[in-house]
């Protein structure tokens, strides 16, 4: 499930609830895939993962299933390793100092430890230098270089960073250091001047593959320094892959996984304190555990300032100093938590008058920079479109920021076409980061939004999400989880597969967690059911009806409870197929529709047929159709309110006709103030018939108390049973008296024009009012 640390979805109000992301479905050839699982004793299911996941022969299938160490690639095929040892070499015998120059991400404090703890091994007492993100900035910085040389080291080696800074390494080397570069950011035209370049991706060599992350590159040089595979690193290596979601496949796959064992293990003081500071239970490590939980306090430190405590984390040898590195990186991420909440908040709020905008651009002053690209994330996950949120400094008059993309748009050309309003700007095709004078924000909101929008016009601006199966609940148990588990290290290119129920129906929902924020629910086909957990999605309850036909996304896992164990969704999409009601008949459901009517979060139109109250208080805030003054729209109504009885059945029905609506809010408020209708019984006529013959003449206006009290009637219905028999001439009235007409015609009480419209008003009622939500739902849509 998309793990927002704030709400955004818009409570109470929404269309017949669609998929919040572009589903995707892959196909398979079944006879291929059922002989294949029968070779590999896999399910069905799982082998057509596998066959998706373009795994398609028994030995593919186990070398994915149990890698071995012969995925690992020799280092020595990276460029320049031979050149990058000979460097270090000379520099241990001659006694040169060495700086290790990372990074303030995950990915770079892993690189660095990696390194230092390698250089460590082979006799060496190399120094550790982390940039601040807001003073050195990323990468290599000349100032640093100039303090680094100084200071009186020779060897500069840059690990997760170095490939892009041709002038700044350039410098370094006039000012004599000698430099190797590691990294594996993309290479650009140049080259920068080091004397030795380690990279997978250098054009002049062919590593056969390329997709390692910075600490992957570092493990390489350790893994050449030491002549062998360096164990006690993997657990590093782990750390910072699935930190950098770089591919988990090929020998990132075998490595990551032989790392996570590692980390359940591990000997780190620092990783042991930081375990027991978050609780976890590490008999087995798992990628989720490290991405979404070891890894985000890793990245904390770095983002709202040094990372060296983090580097410290990860190589110190004290226990009591690992300790304290423990809480303190966990009180700076719960900060960093706290100040992204804040913000996706500020965020929010300026995004409503913007929201048909297919690019948001969203700016606050003084804005932390160390998580704007975590906001924009957040932002383009609930609006499923490109989002640019910018601090702005008024001292320096500029604007400053990340952008984060959806696959219709490039962001990096949208930027790169408006290169006149900006000072600086970098980045790639889903993410970027710029620098822009103030006053130039809002001509890059209409500058960008000018350009994305024939790009976007035709493109989907949701999120795909691809399903790797699709399940009957029966379908997703034990032994498929079992399955499933063996899939893992999960991660970029081997994702947690996502399964797909389809028309299921609840069979239980309710709002749990801190302010009702996530939703627990069950769900049920003919045959079975399934627990499920969507996090922050809580107020979903509000949009999900029992009777609804639903279709949902998300990962299974195993949840244990009093020792027993039992298959879990976790959700990640919801889709309803059938046409929605929402019942508000209730006053309490009334008044908390209400409360969520704001003028970026309400449905198409407020239809009233005879409600002039709700019309003059509700005409400024809502769009107001009323019947009792409006023509019938000419077109369809997605979604409607009914605030009040319709005057007739077939006024409604011709509304319905009209607009089709796909979901509907049905109030339906009686506003006559006398209360329902009820229609007096034929015993009643009866009783007052033969109460008028026996006590004629009868004076009803001077004697109703008294003749209510005797007959057990209301004053209304007293004065209705007269007006019907009188209309029937049933009596003859002299006087406000009443004398029973000896020469009356036979009539039925039905022939009487008040007893017809009440009775029709009465079959209103029992159609809208008192029916139950099946019967309602039907007036709306089985019978219109």
């Amino acid at each position: 499930m998309v793990r927002y640390e704030v709400e955004l979805y818009l409570e109470g109000v929404r269309d017949v609830l669609a998929s919040n992301y572009d589903w995707q479905e892959l196909t398979n050839n079944q006879a291929d895939v059922l002989a294949l699982a029968k070779a590999t004793q896999l399910s069905t299911p799982i082998t057509a993962l596998l066959w998706e996941r373009n795994l398609r022969s028994e030995a593919a299938i186990e070398q994915f299933l149990q890698p071995t160490e012969t995925v690992v690639h020799d280092p020595f095929l990276l460029s320049d390793m031979e050149k990058t040892l000979e460097i270090i070499e000379e520099a241990l015998a001659e006694d040169k100092k060495i700086m290790i120059y990372g990074d303030y991400d995950a990915d770079g404090v892993t690189s660095t430890a990696v390194l230092y703890e390698a250089l460590q091994i082979i006799g060496a007492e190399p120094s550790c230098f982390i940039p601040n993100r807001f003073v050195e900035g990323y990468g290599p910085n000349k100032a640093a270089f100039k303090k680094i040389k100084e200071d009186g080291y020779d060897l500069l080696i840059t690990v997760d960073n170095g490939i892009a800074g041709i002038e700044e390494m350039a410098y370094a080397r006039e000012i004599g250091l000698q430099v190797i570069c590691t990294d594996h950011h993309e290479v650009g035209a140049q080259l920068p001047d080091a004397d030795a370049i380690v990279h997978p991706k250098h054009p002049a060599f062919n590593y056969p593959f390329k997709e390692l992350a910075g600490v992957g590159v570092a493990f390489k040089v350790a893994h050449a320094l030491l002549g062998e595979i360096p164990v006690e690193l993997l657990d590093l290596f782990a750390l910072g892959t699935i930190g950098d979601m770089v591919s988990l496949t090929d020998e990132n796959r075998f490595l990551v996984k032989a790392g996570l064992e590692r980390l359940a293990v591990t000997e780190r003081p620092g990783l042991q304190a930081l375990y027991r500071q978050l609780n976890l239970d590490t008999s087995t490590v798992t990628s989720d555990m490290v991405g979404f939980k070891i890894a985000p306090h890793l990245n904390a430190a770095g983002r709202l300032g040094s990372a060296e405590k983090a580097l410290a984390l990860l190589i110190t040898r004290d226990v009591n100093e690992a300790k304290q590195l423990a809480s303190d990186l966990v009180a700076i991420n719960n900060e960093r938590k706290a100040i992204v909440n804040e913000l996706v908040l500020a965020a929010d709020e300026q995004v409503q008058p913007f929201l048909a905008d297919k690019v948001l651009i969203v700016a606050g002053k003084d804005w932390h920079e160390g998580v704007l690209g975590i906001v924009a994330s957040r932002l383009v996950e609930a609006y499923q479109r490109p989002v640019i949120v910018l601090s702005l400094n008024e001292e320096k008059q500029w604007a400053k920021g990340s952008g984060r993309s959806i696959p219709g748009l490039n962001l990096y050309d949208a930027l790169n076409d408006s290169t006149t309003l900006l000072t600086r700007f970098g980045g790639h095709a889903g993410a970027a980061g710029l620098t822009l004078p103030i006053d130039n924000v809002a001509a890059l909101r209409t500058a960008v939004n000018t350009y994305a929008a024939p790009l976007l016009a035709e493109t989907s601006t949701k999120l795909p999400l691809m399903i790797d199966l699709n399940l009957t609940i029966p379908e997703a148990s034990l032994a498929l989880l079992d399955e499933v588990k063996r899939l893992e290290p999960f991660g970029t290119d081997n994702p947690k597969p996502l399964v797909k129920f389809t028309n299921v129906r609840l069979a239980s929902i309710r709002q749990i967690g801190a302010d009702n924020a996530h939703l627990k629910a069950t769900f049920k086909d003919d045959e079975a059911t399934i627990e499920a957990i969507g996090f922050n999605i809580g107020a979903l309850k509000n949009t999900l009806n029992m009777s609804d036909d639903i279709d949902v996304v998300g990962e299974l896992s195993l949840n244990e409870w009093r020792n027993q164990q039992m298959v879990q969704l976790q959700i990640k999409d919801i889709a309803v197929t059938n046409n929605q009601l929402f019942d508000l008949r209730g006053e309490a459901e009334w008044s908390k529709f209400c409360k969520t009517v704001t003028p970026f979060n309400q449905p198409d139109a407020f239809v009233v047929f005879n409600h002039p109250a709700f019309v003059s208080e509700w005409a400024d805030k809502v769009n107001v159709l009323n019947l009792a003054v409006d023509e019938l729209p000419s077109e369809r109504i997605n979604s409607l309110v009914i605030v009040d009885l319709p005057t007739d059945a077939e006024q409604l029905e011709a509304l319905l006709a009209v607009t089709q609506p796909q979901n509907i809010y049905a109030r339906l408020e009686n506003p006559n103030p006398q209360g329902l209708v009820v229609l007096p019984s034929r015993e009643e006529f009866g009783d007052f018939f033969k109460f008028i013959a026996q006590f004629q003449p009868v004076d009803v206006k001077r004697q109703h108390q008294a003749i209510c009290q005797k007959l057990n009637i209301s004053k209304n219905k007293l004065f209705f049973m007269t007006t019907v028999f009188f209309e029937l001439e049933f009596v003859k009235i002299e006087k406000d008296c009443l004398t029973i007409n000896e020469q009356a015609p036979k009539h039925q009480l039905a022939e009487s024009a008040s007893y017809k419209k009440r009775e029709a008003i009465e079959a209103l009622q029992q159609r809208f009012i008192y029916s139950n939500y099946t019967a309602l739902y039907n007036v709306f849509w089985s019978e219109s």
